[in-house]
């Protein structure tokens, strides 16, 4: 049941590629914008950043019959690279090697849960 997630019809694809792309687009705006941080180290802001690319590994995993790590994680882990170059230009951002970490850990989580989830579903 849960591999038929990641075995969707190429319109129903298309749809979430869409989502994916608008996602990342307003991942990047708030990744850019002035915020109110006080420079302490935050673990919120880690969490954020994990969770983030959790997510977005499991959409795009989702979204694309490509290779996982040939092809879906270099492509995520330049956008965190991005993020991180684009926001050592700003006045009002820094760039973190830490952030950068939490957005690996997260794919790294994506893989691992998902195929635990899926050696358990076929165990059962």
């Amino acid at each position: 049941m849960l591999t038929n997630l990641f075995n969707l019809s190429a319109s129903k694809q298309r749809v979430l590629m869409q989502l994916f792309l608008l996602l990342l687009g307003i991942g990047l705006i708030f990744a850019l914008i002035p915020t109110s941080d006080s420079g302490v180290f935050k673990i919120n802001d880690k969490i954020l950043h994990t969770s983030s690319f959790l997510a977005y590994a499991i959409l795009l995993d989702m979204a694309s019959n490509r290779d996982f790590w040939r092809f879906q994680v270099p492509l995520l882990l330049g956008y965190g690279a991005l993020i991180e170059v684009l926001q050592f230009f700003t006045p009002w951002r820094s760039f973190s090697l830490l952030d950068f970490a939490a957005d690996a850990l997260g794919l790294v989580l994506y893989w691992l849960l998902f195929r635990w989830i899926l050696k358990v579903k076929t165990v059962a």
